[in-house]
């Protein structure tokens, strides 16, 4: 069942926020949900505030009378699940959770072949998940911790919610046994007379998001990734079961997993389940019908999730024990303000900071209090105008934050506009020294095959769009620098880093290649062809060096290694750290052609042409001029780490 539904409202503490999401809805902009709720006339809310803020809002949208939905996890706290069903029951409203796997078309078809099984005894939930931006061997335990519970709901809710399915009502669902760490959980349930275990991890490879349902008639598995269900159904007693069975499962693997992958990309990658999901509830809302999803098993998933939540946080304090002290500034030691402070690139700037003798305040989204290497923290959205005292005391100001992977959009708003709000916000506070990271893709692409660029070589034209949107929104951004520092009274050293290494976590940077399958993968261009690169730790130093060296520094500099010239030497130094990779390489016109011709066809397919992108000049290999880099390299290699007073007179203009 349709329902016709009309966005009427929409709240975000953040003004602009508001204003922006109202815009594409149509709809009424409000700084706060009481505004809302007594102006707005609201049959149904949507709670999207991050985990853990769930339930004040879902509290206050039902005692104004308005149907509750609730992304994920619902609540975390089983006394808060139990309040907010029991005042959904007084007022007859409805409430659901964002548990749309279980619409999923691979759930539905599972449940629908359930009966084939026989007596199910046991229930199997697989969760291997690759988190953006983040190593679990490098990041602090709760850093990590923070992604496994956030995604743990869905294992959770499908593994619970076919337990209900398969055993009797009324139940009991016991945790018989469990172990977690900040990046694991493994558990064994127990309901009725059928075993259910729970798997999740960060460390597990490949991604899998599975389900698999066993019984006297034989098992079946679906595949959220894939968006598919695979399995013979049968015993697999006889011998020609035990031949034929793995030739199905095999035939059913490629072609429904096939079939599904294409499925998602043409779709673009959206949430298969959502929708329905939203439907049926709405759908509920206007018909009078239930909720898609019962008061007990949120009750049920609520419960089990707090027990599983607090043994992860547990495992946490445990870790948190065992990490080294943080690392103390001595007394007077001089301030650095590192935005982006808990990224990959962030990470090594505070700690070579700290070894030069900084004090360090990290500027982030969401802060890693375990961090070692950084004093004190600010949770800040640099998208927004930064409050007063951000930047306050700073003897320097190293801006490192940006949008990896977000549209124009969200380069607009987390790589452009950030930087302005960061160069207002030391305006306000007095700081006059700002270490600003951009990237050698600002460059505009060389006019000839053979033309070094250099330091001076100019920016991308006036609008780099076709460059991508993390290329257009870091030229913008240090335009934006270029444009209105000087005029704020701060004074800029601009570093402008080649692809960043890590030799830890030997992984081959995009513009060289993709990995295709296992330890292939597909080179662009040609080994000898040149390719600029710099390891992490030794870009990091070079900033840490700007930042104390501040009126040694070069106005602008880009962080090559001249010791890596070409793919070739490159993948030479991985393997010397354990890379096993295989390459096969493709002329890089043929790629661009080939890229070209697959997003034109998807947008034909979706009815939605795709923005111009220049694939060519993205990809083709340039030259530099790296004796300054060079330079600057051995001279941050060098030079030994000031403290105390040393580091002051290094400082002073």
């Amino acid at each position: 069942m349709r329902t016709r539904h009309v966005v009427a409202a929409v709240c975000d503490t953040s003004e602009a926020s508001a204003r922006g999401l109202a815009e594409l809805a149509g709809a009424v902009p409000y700084g706060s949900l009481a505004e809302l709720l007594r102006d707005g006339n609201a049959d149904v809310v949507h709670v999207c505030t991050p985990a853990g803020m769930h339930f004040a809002p879902a509290r206050q949208a039902l005692l104004a009378g308005a149907h509750v939905y609730v992304e994920k996890p619902f609540v975390e706290i089983e006394s808060e699940a139990r309040e907010l069903l029991a005042l959904a029951r007084e007022r007859d409203r409805l409430v659901c959770a964002g548990h749309q796997q279980l619409r999923d078309p691979a759930y539905l078809a599972l449940l629908r072949r359930i009966p084939a099984l026989g007596a199910v005894a046991r229930v199997d939930s697989h969760f291997a998940f690759r988190p953006v931006g983040l190593i679990p061997q490098r990041a602090g335990p709760s850093s990590v911790a923070a992604q496994l519970l956030d995604i743990l709901p869905h294992p959770l809710y499908t593994l619970l919610a076919m337990l209900e399915h398969v055993t009797p009502d009324g139940a009991t669902v016991d945790i018989v046994t469990l172990a977690a760490g900040p990046a694991d959980l493994h558990a064994i349930l127990r309901a009725g007379d059928v075993y259910g275990r729970l798997s999740v991890s960060l460390r597990d490879r490949p991604v899998a998001s599975t389900l698999t349902v066993a019984g006297g008639g034989g098992a079946l598995t679906a595949d959220f990734i894939r968006t598919s269900v695979v399995g013979a159904a049968n015993p697999g007693t006889g011998p020609l079961e035990k031949a034929a069975n793995p030739l199905v499962e095999g035939w059913q693997t490629a072609i429904r997993g096939a079939a599904g992958v294409v499925r998602h990309v043409i779709r673009g990658g959206d949430y298969p389940g959502l929708a329905e999901l939203i439907g049926d509830f709405y759908a509920g809302v206007a018909g009078g019908g239930p909720s898609p999803l019962s008061p007990d098993h949120l009750g049920r998933v609520t419960a089990v999730y707090e027990e599983l939540a607090a043994n992860v946080r547990s495992a946490v304090q445990r870790a948190a024990a065992r990490r080294a002290a943080p690392h103390e500034p001595s007394a007077g030691a001089p301030l650095a303000v590192v935005t982006g402070a808990r990224g990959f690139f962030g990470k090594e700037i505070t700690r070579e900071l700290v070894r030069r003798g900084f004090r360090v305040r990290g500027v982030t989204r969401a802060p890693d209090a375990e961090d070692p290497n950084v004093h004190e923290w600010r949770a800040l959205d640099l998208g927004r105008p930064v409050p007063p005292g951000t930047f306050a005391g700073a003897a320097v100001v190293v801006h490192a934050a940006a949008d990896t992977s977000g549209s124009y959009d969200g380069h607009q708003r987390n790589t452009i506009e950030a930087t302005r709000h960061v160069l207002e916000g030391m305006r306000a506070a007095g700081a006059g020294r700002l270490v600003y990271i951009s990237t050698l893709s600002v460059l505009r692409p060389p006019r000839t095959p053979w033309e070094r660029q250099a330091e001076d070589t100019p920016l991308a034209g006036p609008d780099a769009r076709e460059f991508g949107s993390y290329a257009w929104g870091k030229t913008e951004a240090e335009r934006v620098v270029a444009a209105e520092a000087a005029t704020l009274g701060i004074d800029t050293r601009i570093l402008r880093p080649a692809a960043l290494v890590d030799w830890t976590n030997p992984e081959v940077p995009g513009l060289v290649g993709r990995r295709l399958f296992g330890s292939w993968h597909l080179g662009f261009g040609r080994p000898g062809l040149p390719f600029a690169v710099c390891e992490v730790g030794r870009a990091a130093a070079v900033v840490a060096w700007c930042a104390a060296r501040f009126p040694d520094a070069p106005p602008v500099l880009n962080v090559i290694d001249p010791a890596i010239p070409t793919r070739r030497r490159l993948l030479e130094v991985y393997r010397t750290h354990g890379w096993r990779g295989r390459m096969v390489w493709m002329p890089i016109s043929l790629f661009a052609l080939l890229f070209t011709a697959v997003r034109v066809a998807l947008g034909l397919a979706t009815l939605r042409l795709p923005a111009r992108l220049a694939v060519w000049s993205i990809f083709r290999p340039r030259r530099y001029d790296t004796r300054l880099s060079a330079q600057v390299l051995e001279t941050a290699a060098r030079t030994p780490a000031p403290t105390g007073p040393t580091l002051e007179r290094q400082l002073q203009p």
